[in-house]
């Protein structure tokens, strides 16, 4: 809520730069959004796929269908992207937490987080912006383990790896919360 559409897409060709550079960038979390549609925003992520950078961002939360009332940059269909939503303690889709069996592709904790704030203190906080970083820190790991591994491999193996959830059948397209153990095949 702090930035524009511009920003972002600068600081995704940032990383993008970054990636030619030399520097093994693999994963953007994105923990913002809209429901206003941009070309130039999805061009860039498209961009960051092609230099084999995974788009990890926040579903949004509206308790809306992304099916039905797509939520940006999480709702461009590309090959690069994840959708996160956001679980309760339960493992039930948090209340105000966005959904969409064909557009939100897995889910993670994002009620009641604790995490840094301004100031040098810390903040208990709520939202799928809390939920993505567990993934985007899922898909670091994996990368760490097989620092080779291709964005659509990365991007599979996320997905492929979640615990099936019960309460997130015809939710979200895995059915499943994310399993750092399962992506690291650690039994």
């Amino acid at each position: 809520g702090f930035g524009s559409t511009k920003d972002a897409i600068e600081a995704i060709n940032y990383a993008i730069d970054r990636k030619q550079k030399g520097v093994n960038l693999r994963v953007i979390s994105a923990s913002w959004g809209s429901t206003q549609n941009s070309k130039a925003l999805e061009d860039a992520i498209r961009a960051a796929g092609e230099n084999g950078i995974l788009f990890v961002a926040a579903a949004g939360n509206s308790s809306t269908d992304n099916d039905k009332r797509p939520h940006y940059p999480s709702n461009y269909n590309l090959p690069n992207v994840i959708s996160v939503a956001a679980l309760d303690r339960t493992d039930s889709l948090a209340s105000f937490s966005n959904y969409g069996v064909k557009t939100v592709h897995v889910a993670a904790p994002g009620r009641e987080i604790v995490s840094t704030w301004l100031g040098n203190a810390y903040r208990e906080a709520s939202g799928t912006s809390m939920a993505t970083p567990y993934v985007s820190g899922v898909a670091a790991l994996i990368v760490a383990s097989d620092p080779s591994i291709s964005v659509d491999k990365l991007r599979e193996r996320v997905l492929r790896s979640v615990d099936k959830v019960e309460s997130l059948n015809g939710k979200i397209a895995s059915g499943g919360r994310i399993n750092a153990a399962k992506a690291l095949g650690v039994k």
